[in-house]
């Protein structure tokens, strides 16, 4: 495949001039947590990134375990029209439109802070609320490229870095202490694996996931056959004080189903548990719906949430008071780390994804390596090479 984009070498070039450290100044966003409290909390090879845009600027924190870095990048028109087209050809199936937007965002958000990234492993990313449910891992650095080149010849920033997410530095602090203070100790769980999915066979009023529930099966096994305890739940968990009971004893949860993303009432969107048919009008076909409500009144204390479900984690990520994305009330109802996706996803390669994942992570890698691990194989394969396919699985958590 090749891309669309015409010859740019001007504007690219005109950009890489702007991202230099002399069209910056020091930071000065007041944040309510030093930058000494969080430096405790970080590893040796994280940095957290903090990003505020207003329509002239982006201001980046960077902050490592032994020092920071402040810096003010300007914006223009370049880099708004980049945002949009990059966020929308994201989600399609043929984006051969995103290299260019891909290189511009990188050249905005990333370059001017490449140099303090340097023998780093692991990024914690704090968007700003307009790059919220963008894919980071999928900006593209061109300093290294062929011209025309695609695919798999293309450098993303994830075959330099593991990517985290979170909503706040603050919120990301207080999930780091309860972690060094031995407030999740995840050694009392049932079972390792718990996975739901109501397939939706015999629910005229929903797509079928047939695959979906192949996907929780032989996951299941695969935890079993490494000694680990698993329980698969399809049509057998039949609504939401099922899930709300069995969810409390795994240390993963993973559902694989239909999402209904956020809105204005918390209570019409969520996930589907339960894939019967009923009768009886609306009141009994939400029966089967976990909304944003009865999330945050869950106590859970699971290890890592997995949300295999179309645009489970769409929504606002910035809101701890009342949050508006699934992952953020998955978080402030005790869970410590969430997987969810940006956008659409096929159910066939759904499945394939997650079982890739959970066999790089039950051979010893963390959340983080193992979904980096996976994205790279995929990049690799022409078959899924396109950011499309592996680019909407984010995580959010320590």
């Amino acid at each position: 495949m090749k891309s669309s984009v015409p010859s740019c070498g001007f504007f690219v070039l005109w950009i890489m001039i702007l991202a230099m450290p002399g069209g910056m100044k020091a930071g000065s966003r007041q944040v309510s947590l030093s930058v000494e409290q969080i430096q405790r909390q970080l590893k040796a090879d994280e940095v957290m990134l903090e990003y505020f845009l207003t329509d002239s600027s982006a201001e980046v924190n960077a902050i490592s375990q032994e020092s920071s870095f402040f810096v003010n990048q300007s914006l223009d028109q370049i880099f708004w029209c980049s945002l949009r087209t990059f966020r929308k050809k994201m989600k399609s199936a043929e984006p051969s439109d995103f290299l260019f937007s891909g290189e511009v965002l990188y050249l905005f958000l990333i370059k001017p802070i490449e140099d303090f990234l340097a023998g780093r492993h692991r990024l914690i990313i704090i968007p700003d609320e307009r790059l919220t449910g963008l894919p980071f891992e999928a900006f593209i650095r061109s300093d290294d490229l062929a011209v025309g080149a695609f695919g798999r010849d293309l450098h993303y920033l994830i075959h330099d870095f593991e990517v985290v997410y979170h909503s706040s530095r603050e919120c990301w602090n207080e999930s780091a202490l309860r972690r060094m203070t031995g407030q999740t100790d995840t050694g009392d769980f049932q079972f390792a694996f718990i996975g739901f999915s109501p397939a939706f066979s015999h629910n005229k009023n929903s797509a079928a996931l047939p695959r979906s529930k192949t996907e929780i099966a032989e996951i299941g096994e695969m935890f079993r056959q490494t000694g680990l305890s698993a329980r698969s739940l399809g049509d057998a968990c039949t609504g939401r004080e099922c899930f709300k009971k069995m969810a409390c004893l795994g240390k993963i949860v993973h559902l694989a189903t239909h999402c209904i993303p956020p809105c204005r009432d918390r209570r019409e969107s969520g996930f589907f548990i339960c894939g019967q048919n009923h009768d009886g009008g609306k009141n009994r076909l939400w029966e089967g719906l976990l909304s944003g409500d009865d999330i945050e009144a869950m106590n859970l204390k699971a290890d890592l949430i997995v949300l295999n479900a179309c645009g489970s984690g769409d929504g606002s990520w910035k809101s701890d008071i009342l949050p508006n994305s699934f992952p953020l009330i998955f978080i402030k109802a005790g869970a410590r780390n969430i997987i969810s996706t940006l956008w659409n996803v096929n159910d066939n390669l759904a499945g394939d994804f997650m079982r890739d994942f959970y066999r790089s992570w039950l051979s010893g890698k963390s959340y983080s390596q193992a979904l980096r691990e996976v994205k790279l194989q995929w990049i690799s394969c022409r078959e899924t090479t396109i950011p499309t396919i592996w680019a909407p699985y984010v995580l959010m958590g320590e």
